[in-house]
């Protein structure tokens, strides 16, 4: 995905932040293995957390131990070793990326044309989706089309664009999951989706001037105020209080994954928006000076 769904290091106990490492190695082992020996090259943040996530919802267990791979072939490094929650987030990720490069392509054009289709080759190593995730995958490429369709009609709908992603992201984090806990996952894939999209649209504000397609640069014209700043703020933290109800109300059985889950969910995400904020107001004081 983005990149953006990260914890809050500085608070995070020893432990907590091992844990967090070994979560993102290991799952990075089990797309080599799950998925195609390209897949780990589109790991992301948001897909350990989803891991985590997972193995919080289905209150599965994990077990860590001191481990090689390719990226770091002459020290072990602690990684959790495979279980379901590391494989379905492995399948999932795939499905996402796949499904996303083929619609990069369709929606490029030129020179961005042949970048895609250079970019899009990777999906030739990546396995295809299992029989029990056909479904999911019909899911998600519906959500992709509709966005899609609102890109091609130059939607300035925030809002529309947002609900397609979050609806997107709901089907991927309930999947798997049964019971109480699978209305708790669609509303925390929902919330989190649209916090995602929203950000990605912002920290993207000023390259997508006059390039790319942009539902805040056609809601808000070609700068951000800081009134316009401060209402992007304030839906952000909307979505992230419904998230973070949804997030409160999961019966967590480990302590060590809880303790990540709400770092990132209460500190990491506001961060970020405030690390972006930073980046956005620096990106137009140079453009100004040019």
């Amino acid at each position: 995905m983005f990149g953006y769904v990260k914890p809050y290091v500085p608070v995070l106990r020893v432990k907590e932040h091992e844990l967090y490492k070994a979560t993102y190695c290991g799952l990075c082992k089990s797309m080599g293995k799950t998925t195609g020996c390209f897949s780990n090259m589109t790991l992301s943040y948001d897909f350990v957390f989803l891991a985590l996530l997972k193995m919080a919802l289905n209150n599965e267990g994990y077990e860590i131990k001191n481990s090689k791979c390719v990226a770091h072939p002459f020290t072990k490094r602690p990684m959790l070793l495979p279980n379901n929650s590391l494989k379905l987030s492995a399948r999932t990720s795939v499905i996402l990326t796949r499904l996303k490069l083929k619609d990069n392509i369709n929606d490029s054009h030129g020179f961005g044309k042949l970048k895609a289709i250079i970019q899009g080759s990777v999906s030739i190593f990546l396995k295809k989706t299992s029989k029990e995730l056909r479904e999911l995958e019909g899911e998600v490429k519906s959500s992709l089309l509709e966005l899609s369709r609102l890109e091609k009609e130059n939607c300035d709908s925030v809002d529309k664009c947002a609900h397609t992603f979050g609806t997107l992201l709901s089907a991927i984090i309930s999947e798997g999951t049964d019971g109480p806990n699978k209305t708790l996952a669609e509303k925390i894939g929902y919330h989190l989706g649209k916090w995602i999209y929203v950000m990605d649209a912002y920290d993207d504000f000023y390259e997508d001037i006059g390039k790319s397609f942009n539902p805040l640069v056609n809601s808000y014209g070609n700068h951000l105020t800081d009134s316009t700043r401060e209402l992007i703020k304030n839906s952000l933290l909307l979505e992230l209080g419904e998230m973070s109800r949804a997030v409160s109300l999961l019966d967590i059985e480990n302590e060590d994954i809880k303790a990540l889950i709400e770092n990132i969910t209460y500190l990491g995400l506001p961060k970020e928006f405030e690390n972006i904020t930073k980046k956005q107001k620096e990106k137009y004081k140079n453009s100004v000076e040019e």
